[in-house]
């Protein structure tokens, strides 16, 4: 939950594993292949927030992926409406899932996968540097943002310059390219103190989440 409070640690005992159940995989393959194939429409992370929060908050990670899995076919049309719930209801009356030859599809998202690609641009022009002091700004936006809320206020120091990439938020200025900065943070400054002593938070964020501290 981003770091919120009253949601429980962030690291819990198996939380380094990627899979707890058989068929979460099966979820993220689904992804993999509706993106190679072009089958879904829509970013599935910002339909995931569209989730009513007594569902999102009651599911898991991996239920979360398979609510919007579902939604962007649906959106694309490669299933139609009540098609996934009619299976569901044939599945439970005992008629055997059809059995595909799936080698080639199989073959071509692992091709995707493996293959060494770089979704940032180079930056030529950008506002900070490598050692410049920096705040995330204090803001409330209307909808899909990457800018975590934990973070939002707090100052810190821009390590790297990652590159470029087009602003993934709603709103007039969606999908305008625009420099990616790795920020370094004292946990105190994010979190508070603790009787741990702090630790660093690298955060990769946008050009216009900052400004000069």
């Amino acid at each position: 939950m981003g770091g919120m409070h009253g949601f429980g640690a962030v690291l819990v005992p198996g939380s380094e594993l990627a899979y707890h159940e058989r068929w979460e995989p099966r979820v993220f393959a689904l992804w993999a292949i509706s993106e190679v194939d072009d089958l879904g429409a829509g970013s599935g992370r910002r339909l995931r927030e569209t989730m009513p929060p007594d569902e999102y908050l009651r599911a898991s990670y991996y239920e979360r992926w398979l609510w919007s899995n579902e939604r962007r076919l649906l959106a694309k049309g490669t299933v139609a409406p009540g098609e996934i719930e009619a299976w569901v209801g044939r599945l439970e009356a005992g008629e055997l899932p059809p059995v595909v030859d799936g080698d080639e599809q199989a073959r071509r998202v692992l091709e995707a996968a493996r293959a060494q690609t770089s979704e940032l641009g180079s930056a030529d022009h950008t506002a900070f540097r490598p050692g410049d002091a920096v705040r995330v700004l204090r803001m409330h936006p209307r909808g899909h943002t990457r800018c975590p809320r934990y973070v939002r206020g707090a100052h810190g120091v821009v390590d790297a310059l990652r590159g470029t990439y087009p602003l993934p938020d709603e709103g007039p200025r969606r999908h305008e390219v625009e420099a990616v900065y790795s920020v370094v943070f004292s946990s105190d400054d994010v979190f508070g103190a603790a009787d741990e002593p702090p630790w660093r938070v690298y955060l990769d964020l946008q050009e216009s989440y900052l400004e000069a501290a």
